[in-house]
């Protein structure tokens, strides 16, 4: 069965590599030269918001994933 599954993923890998190569098309699309300034101002302050946001809690973050893999201590163990 896995044998089969492997055959098929690599049949149909290369049956999309060989439509890419033999059936090219053009995209007749346009992007405005504003596009990138609107990617821009709504991207970025939305990846700025994310990391001040980490840098406000970091050291909470830390404390966390500390507590999470840390060990705890038993009181048989004094």
């Amino acid at each position: 069965m896995i044998h089969f599954l492997r055959l098929r993923w690599r049949f149909l890998s290369a049956l999309i590599i060989i439509q890419s190569f033999l059936l090219p098309y053009s995209a007749d699309a346009y992007i405005d030269p504003n596009t990138g300034g609107f990617f821009f101002s709504s991207v970025l302050p939305f990846v700025y918001g994310i990391l001040a946001v980490l840098v406000m809690f970091w050291k909470r973050i830390v404390n966390a994933v500390k507590g999470f893999f840390s060990r705890k201590k038993d009181d048989d163990d004094k």
